[in-house]
């Protein structure tokens, strides 16, 4: 999700005091703006806790196997490529 809507969200959660429900799959959006994650798998709560407790090891069986999935993001991708594209020409 941008950055910027994230920012907006917790600045309006700080300012107003408001909660909010926020569902989603992304599990990095999910840590870094939750306060309590409730785990889900074909409709069943099968999971729930703070975001800490939820996010370290070691996981029930379907978080971990949700926190596997989800793709390691490289900021550097970009350069590491062209400097691989450099080291085969």
């Amino acid at each position: 999700m941008a950055e910027g809507v994230l920012k907006l969200l917790n600045r309006i959660q700080q300012q107003l005091g408001v909660a909010y429900l926020f569902i989603t799959h992304d599990v990095a959006t999910v840590r870094a703006i939750a306060d309590e994650v409730l785990v889900m798998q074909r409709g069943k709560v099968v999971d729930h806790g703070c975001r800490e407790e939820i996010f370290t090891p070691p996981y029930r069986d379907y978080t971990g196997l949700l926190f596997s999935s989800e793709p390691e993001m490289d900021p550097d991708w970009l350069d590491h490529l062209l400097e691989k594209r450099a080291l085969v020409s």
